[in-house]
């Protein structure tokens, strides 16, 4: 029975119109004009200099700022506690506001090109990434396709329950034969938020007590309940996602990535697919939207891009060198443009 993983970041919430990057945040609600808050200025403060408009979009260089800023608190770690709280609090709220924007139904064309995109993806492949990737399904086998969602909004959910017909995702004639897909598990491994920004069971942090810089936080128990993502998971939360998530990345035949930067701050689930495809055939495709199109000619950006990816999650996969090669084989970098293409599907107002 084959098996597809798909891990959805942020870029798709931004592919579907929603500003929901980490600079946008900065800019248009935690230091938006007119807004004060005593939280933010010390954290300002104690940091000496900050442009949150020099920031990046990734959310993951808010997580890693979280470990970096630890430092600077040490002579009061409540006031750390409450400031990254509340920044997670005003996070949530902005989320929920982007995720209003979209609309109550997805046209039909747009549910279409989201089944078309996760149930037939190698179809959309290169010729040669075609033939040496591993088909969605072996002819005659029905398959099984699951989700794990990184994002707090529920933008893919509900394309992905409206893509559902008579419990299926897709079905496919190939030959004689009719191949199904089959929705299995969807799990926000960080929590989701609803409509009013009240977040359930939100993960906001680090990867390990190794993202802390200060010693005296990263050996606090406590301290590493609340910002370690494994942890407030299983320790302060007492869930099972973690256990969840490795067990879906284990039983992969092919792992999908889109929109996640591969930041450090997710390390932990990296490190769990690094060790899927260093030990056994599963393939590991990376959609990435900086990755530019082969057809245009930009055989050297495209070359560099695929080389950065590459290493990018060897680095964080923390992938050691008798295995990087056999990793190197089973990763097919894809520019993201080939799927979910919603861009004249979606008209989100500004």
């Amino acid at each position: 029975m084959s098996k597809v993983l798909w891990i959805i970041g942020n870029g798709f919430d931004k592919n579907l119109g929603l500003k929901t990057g980490y600079r946008s945040f900065l800019l248009n609600k935690y230091f938006a004009p007119g807004e004060t808050n005593e939280y933010r200025d010390e954290l300002v403060r104690r940091l000496d200099t900050f442009d949150p408009k020099s920031q990046s979009d990734l959310w993951s260089d808010l997580e890693r700022l979280l470990g970096e800023v630890s430092q600077y608190y040490e002579d009061d770690v409540d006031l750390f506690h409450e400031t990254f709280e509340d920044i997670q609090r005003q996070l949530l709220e902005y989320v929920a506001q982007e995720a209003g924007r979209l609309p109550n139904e997805f046209p039909p064309a747009a549910i279409d090109e989201f089944r078309e995109s996760l149930c037939l993806f190698s179809r959309r492949l290169e010729a040669l990434d075609q033939i040496e990737a591993i088909p969605e399904v072996i002819p005659s086998e029905n398959a099984w396709v699951s989700a794990i969602s990184l994002n707090y909004t529920n933008s893919f959910d509900s394309l992905w329950n409206s893509a559902i017909h008579d419990e299926k995702l897709n079905s496919v004639a190939n030959g004689a034969a009719v191949i199904s897909f089959y929705p299995d598990h969807l799990l926000h491994l960080h929590g989701v938020v609803d409509s009013s920004g009240n977040g359930d069971s939100p993960i906001f942090g680090v990867s390990d007590q190794s993202q802390i810089s200060s010693s005296l936080c990263s050996e606090d128990p406590d301290f590493i309940e609340l910002w370690v993502k494994s942890e407030r998971n299983a320790s302060l939360l007492r869930n099972t996602k973690g256990q969840m998530m490795a067990s879906l990345v284990s039983s992969a035949n092919a792992i999908c990535i889109y929109g996640c930067s591969l930041g450090l701050s997710d390390a932990y689930i990296w490190k769990i697919v690094g060790r899927r495809i260093t030990t056994s055939a599963t393939r590991l495709y990376i959609f990435d939207h900086e990755l530019p199109d082969r057809r245009t000619g930009s055989f050297r950006r495209f070359q560099t891009r695929r080389k950065d990816l590459i290493d990018s999650f060897l680095k964080a996969a923390e992938i050691k060198e008798p295995d990087k090669e056999t990793a190197i084989k089973h990763i097919v970098p894809v520019e993201s443009s080939k799927i979910f293409k919603f861009d004249s599907l979606l008209k989100l107002g500004v």
